[in-house]
């Protein structure tokens, strides 16, 4: 457990896996997807820790172990896990391990990578990991996904949130949404440039980044990254080195992989792409 407390005053609920080769080859910070605790990646940092790289995996405010209300009594927005949670994090991360910023990586589980840039301190990160992360413009999706988003957006998501004062996690996501959180999430997904129409946010950072970006994304994953939306948020990084593979999961002797299957431990074959990039 690391001691992590945002700009705001608020805590959160972090893991540590220490390197246990010999020597440290980095650290690796993990993002974690919309309403995913910190646990879901436990596999994945316990597997990169043995391979010499300390592993941090946390939870943003309103979710997992950082959660201190119920959902419904929860202020945060989905803007705050960018601009102040992760922010907090990796500036924890440096200071309590007491490693040069060239030694770290983000690595962004979905909206973990695309509210990256959002934190400040992004800019000082040499390497950022995008996993099934894309933007969430309804737009990018294949055409037979638009009914169900629009149905999600225009009607679900405004009934629950008006109704119930947050977005129950039984109804699709997993975990109880705060309504900020929610509603940041919802009116994005509706707008023309999705956050980026925002223009309540900064988002220079995603404009200014100039480190490397090693993106993931499946070709089985049409529901939440595809595509479209996957180029979408590369193309707001310009000035960044960018490399982009697409997997299909026969390549790897899997029958599928989706939007949250490259960290189960069955799945492990394709850990090594991993690895191999960030050698």
């Amino acid at each position: 457990m690391m001691n992590i407390i945002c700009a705001d005053g608020r805590q959160l609920a972090s893991t540590l896996f220490p390197h246990q080769a010999a020597e440290r080859r980095g650290v690796i910070v993990i993002n974690s997807a919309t309403g995913v605790p910190q646990s879901y990646y436990r596999h994945l940092a316990e597997h990169l820790s043995q391979r010499g790289y300390d592993v941090l995996t946390w939870d943003a405010r309103g979710i997992g172990a950082s959660q201190t209300c119920h959902a419904r009594l929860e202020t945060a927005r989905m803007r705050d896990w960018g601009r102040l949670d992760m922010d907090a994090v990796l500036r924890s991360t440096v200071s309590t391990l007491d490693i040069p910023w060239e030694q770290m990586t983000v690595l962004g589980h979905s909206s973990g990578g695309h509210l990256a840039a959002l934190a400040p301190s992004l800019q000082n990160v040499p390497r950022l990991i995008l996993l099934a992360s894309g933007t969430c413009n309804w737009r990018l999706y294949p055409k037979a996904q638009w009914p169900r988003l629009l149905f999600a957006w225009r009607l679900t998501a405004p009934l629950l949130l008006h109704s119930l004062g947050y977005f129950p996690g039984k109804a699709g996501i997993g975990h109880d949404l705060p309504r900020g959180i929610a509603w940041d999430w919802r009116n994005w997904s509706l707008a023309d440039d999705y956050l980026f129409s925002d223009k309540e946010i900064d988002t220079a950072g995603y404009k200014n980044y100039s480190g490397k970006i090693f993106s993931l994304s499946f070709a089985d994953d049409h529901g939440f990254s595809p595509p479209g939306t996957v180029a979408d948020l590369l193309d707001h990084f310009p000035l960044a080195q960018k490399f982009h593979k697409e997997i299909q999961p026969a390549e790897h002797g899997l029958r599928s992989i989706g939007h949250f299957g490259f960290f189960k431990r069955n799945n492990q074959v394709l850990w090594p792409l991993l690895e191999n990039w960030l050698s």
